[in-house]
């Protein structure tokens, strides 16, 4: 997987593309994934490989990836929802930005990135027998309807919707009533379509 990885980042067709997508289905643990070998692969790894320092032909280029794979042991059990909503002030603070110097721009050796995952750190990914897991599902069907004219974090945003909502079905076993929570972080500096202009055409 790593040396696909790295096969990948060096193809020359970068510099004249867009951006890069990295799909992974595979059991995992907390920050970690297995490959066939059943050896793990650090997620970190795999990010670094496709950086601004390892990659320079993808940089300020979108880097989207999707991790299928469980983050942990533990099901999500899930809480009875209660009537009411309460209402918690956050603490706001301001920072001036850094200092400027004159010369040569720098970039973070990471960003441009998003990663959305299957479910959150430390439990289990969950998928149906037949239809396959409920993320890729989810995420299949969401980016097939709102690709045109949504950006990726908003689609990201209905992925985890239709996540929250669904419940494990399988009763005598402890994955009955089961919840699962998909989640994703960014460092994108720009809203990401994956076809700008197609909905101005529509």
């Amino acid at each position: 997987m790593m040396s696909e990885l790295v096969h990948f980042s060096s193809l020359p067709e970068h510099s004249h593309l867009d951006s890069a997508i990295v799909a992974i289905l595979s059991h995992g643990v907390d920050g970690a994934i297995y490959g066939t070998d059943s050896q793990l692969v650090k997620l970190q790894d795999i990010f670094v490989i496709l950086d601004n320092a390892h990659c320079p032909q993808l940089q300020n280029k979108p880097k989207m990836f999707f991790i299928q794979a469980c983050r942990g042991v533990e099901a999500d059990r899930g809480v009875d929802q209660r009537d009411g909503r309460d209402q918690t002030a956050s603490p706001s603070c301001e920072q001036s930005d850094a200092g400027r110097e004159t010369g040569k721009v720098r970039l973070p050796t990471q960003s441009d990135m998003i990663c959305a995952y299957a479910c959150l750190k430390g439990t289990v990914s969950l998928r149906n027998t037949k239809r396959g897991s409920w993320f890729i599902q989810d995420l299949t069907e969401v980016f097939s309807k709102h690709a045109k004219d949504t950006h990726v974090a908003d689609m990201l945003v209905k992925v985890n919707a239709c996540i929250k909502k669904r419940e494990g079905h399988a009763p005598g076993t402890e994955f009955d009533r089961c919840k699962e929570m998909s989640e994703y972080c960014s460092t994108l500096c720009k809203d990401l379509y994956l076809f700008p202009g197609v909905s101005d055409r529509l």
